[in-house]
């Protein structure tokens, strides 16, 4: 006869599979901190493309350095999961949004790409960067959800904040009042490098040394 279990029980068993997904979410740091130099340093290399070149499209295939990335990332987490403890259902939960999260961006990436092609204009790209700021908000408050971890919080609250920034019609003006930039020019490149350089690869390497210095 299968017995059931208290309720006291039931609440020492999710608060367990809580403390297992954070262990675990902290154990893909390195994968976290790759992520966030690479878009970063990639997102900086835009934007002073955007300011050299003569052709501003051409800028922009700096991202292909992107697919590399997905390689270079299945081996750093697949390197991570050899030392892993056991998976819970939550585990698999931010797993599956963050992997929803990169196929979702590449499909919008793919789209909005097509779009511009058919009608021979790049204005729907300035969406890109806030969409990819709004989704990354998105994973980062359903894994704080998942892992109680309040400071993750907050960073959702940056990359959203980040989002917002992206689409501010907010321009500049030389002495004799003509405009010489906007948000739209390249400046969204900027907001985003300084987001995962906050939400990202701050977080990544202060987690990374508390794990390294509880294992010690």
């Amino acid at each position: 006869m299968k017995q059931e279990i208290t309720e006291q029980e039931s609440m020492e068993v999710i608060t367990e599979m809580i403390h297992r997904a954070r262990n675990n979410f902290n154990r893909t740091m390195d994968v976290t901190i790759f992520w966030g130099y690479l878009v970063a340093v990639t997102a900086i290399g835009n934007f002073i493309l955007l300011q050299t070149l003569t052709a501003k499209h051409d800028s922009y295939f700096v991202w292909l350095l992107m697919f590399p990335g997905i390689v270079v990332s299945y081996f750093i987490r697949r390197r991570t999961h050899r030392t892993a403890v056991v998976k819970t259902h939550i585990d698999r939960i931010i797993q599956a949004t963050w992997l929803g999260h990169g196929v979702s961006i590449f499909v919008f990436w793919g789209l909005i790409t097509i779009f511009n092609h058919l009608i021979q204009n790049w204005s729907a790209a300035f969406l890109i960067t806030p969409v990819i700021l709004i989704m990354l908000g998105l994973c980062e408050f359903v894994t704080a959800f998942a892992c109680r971890a309040r400071q993750m919080k907050w960073i959702a609250a940056m990359f959203w904040v980040g989002a917002i920034l992206c689409v501010l019609p907010i321009q500049w003006k030389n002495v004799d009042g003509h405009i010489v930039g906007n948000l739209y020019q390249g400046t969204q490149q900027l907001i985003l490098a300084v987001c995962m350089i906050a939400g990202f690869i701050i977080p990544g390497h202060v987690l990374s040394h508390k794990q390294k210095k509880n294992r010690a």
